[in-house]
């Protein structure tokens, strides 16, 4: 099964969300397994996105959807200011090449 497969979550009324919690249990076990001794931080990114998985699968639907508009305004916001840092760099060289 793909990660991908096994991070979504069940459609309406298309699985257990038991059966959904276990699965992301297992992927987050063996995400750890296959990271212990890892110095990738890719490996460990993927336990964290795993674990993540797990314990947002135990909210309610209402919770789940609410830390997903959270993570995406971090992302923005994130994004905004390595733009916003980009944009000043390149101004600085323009002026200091003027």
């Amino acid at each position: 099964m793909m990660a991908a497969e096994v991070l979504a979550p069940p459609a309406e009324g298309g699985g257990s969300e038991k059966a959904y919690r276990d699965r992301l249990f297992r992927a987050w076990v063996d995400a750890k397994r296959c990271a212990a001794e890892s110095e990738n931080p890719a490996d460990h990114a993927v336990v964290a996105a795993a674990y993540t998985a797990f314990m947002r699968a135990h909210l309610a639907r209402e919770e789940r959807d609410l830390l997903a508009v959270e993570d995406e305004v971090a992302r923005l916001t994130a994004e905004n200011l390595r733009l916003r840092a980009a944009i000043l760099r390149a101004s600085d060289a323009v002026a200091e090449s003027a």
